[in-house]
């Protein structure tokens, strides 16, 4: 019987001894699959937050760029417009004889039928009035149109320049929409000569 006992509390420590290594082993696989799953959503949260990070950074990128970008285009459109307004300047100071021969010059141009009415700015309509009027309307006699231009009622709302109204047209020859014309066809060539080589000009 004490054998008996015996050999029965040997196999219960034995088994027991079993069941605590099997359960030693199985917390073990158990660690080592944890770190490993911690591994892989450590290093998946490592390349999400990774991959936020460069978003952010081609964000702010983009940004300054923009911001870069649109602080150059004011500048230039600032220089541009001061070009434009020393130009104006300019083309105010011409002398007398420089500014009618130019005002004789883009009125014959513009003149369709030779019997526009004339609208003009009270400087215009002095220089129109003392005389070139008449001077107009024998040359585009001579060019074989009817040179009937008048005068109009009515004073044009600008410093300087005309308006030519025909029965079916209208063109504005004020300097400020001559400037305008002016600049929309070389706008690329003034920028270039300011800026550089550009493509596409500048709005």
């Amino acid at each position: 019987m004490e054998k008996l006992l015996e050999k029965i509390e040997n196999d219960a420590r034995e088994e027991g001894r079993r069941i605590v290594a099997e359960a030693e082993a199985e917390a073990e696989r158990i660690r080592e699959a944890g770190e490993a799953e911690a591994r892989r959503e450590g290093e998946a949260i490592l390349k999400s937050f990774r991959a936020w990070a460069d978003s952010e950074r081609l964000k702010i990128l983009s940004q300054a760029r923009l911001e870069g970008r649109i602080g150059l285009l004011a500048a230039k459109d600032q220089l541009i417009g001061e070009v434009l307004e020393e130009v104006t300047r300019s083309f105010l100071k011409l002398p007398g004889e420089k500014y009618r021969a130019w005002l004789k010059g883009v009125v014959l141009k513009g003149a369709v039928s030779g019997e526009e009415e004339v609208v003009a700015s009270p400087y215009d309509r002095d220089l129109l009035a003392g005389g070139l009027l008449e001077e107009l309307n024998r040359e585009l006699q001579s060019q074989g149109k009817r040179g009937e231009l008048r005068l109009a009622a009515e004073t044009a709302p600008f410093e300087r320049g005309v308006i030519l109204r025909g029965e079916k047209t209208e063109i504005n020859i004020s300097i400020d929409a001559v400037l305008q014309r002016v600049w929309a066809e070389s706008e690329e060539d003034v920028s270039r000569l300011l800026f550089g080589a550009v493509k596409g000009g500048f709005s």
